[in-house]
């Protein structure tokens, strides 16, 4: 079983590897990159989804908010019936960065699952998906288990 998960852990860490060397080749932060990332796949991006469903730091989040919006990449929009929380919203300015940065990532991520759909089925991503949610459940649950 080890090295079946040596395998994955060293591909998962290619991908990331990946994305954070793309970013810093254009002089963008990571957690930057990440923050153009989700915004760009969600309409409706709060600081609250993107710390839960992107697993960020709230204070990075701050950080990195701040920071595109005081460079003019992004707008806060508030959320009627929620007192603190807001959308985050691209002004033209931050879409043509974010078009500029993401672009050339979506094109490498669409061609590698192109190629990697002509050799394996897309179930691979279902398993992919059920491993992660299965593995952060387990060790989630015995860390709270262990607390109490």
């Amino acid at each position: 079983m080890r090295p079946i998960i040596k395998k994955l852990i060293n591909a998962t860490n290619v991908i990331d590897h990946t994305y954070l060397e793309k970013g810093r080749s254009m002089a963008v932060k990571p957690n930057i990159v990440l923050l153009l990332y989700a915004l760009a796949n969600d309409d409706n991006l709060s600081q609250s989804k993107l710390h839960n469903n992107w697993l960020l730091p709230l204070s990075t989040i701050n950080t990195i908010v701040t920071e595109c919006r005081n460079s003019g990449y992004i707008t806060l929009e508030p959320i009627p019936g929620k007192r603190r929380e807001c959308v985050l919203r691209f002004t033209p300015k931050g879409k043509q960065f974010a078009d500029l940065v993401l672009n050339e990532i979506h094109a490498a991520e669409e061609r590698a699952m192109q190629e990697t759909l002509e050799h394996f089925s897309p179930e691979f991503v279902d398993a992919l998906e059920f491993y992660a949610n299965t593995f952060h459940n387990i060790l989630t649950r015995r860390n709270s288990d262990n607390e109490k």
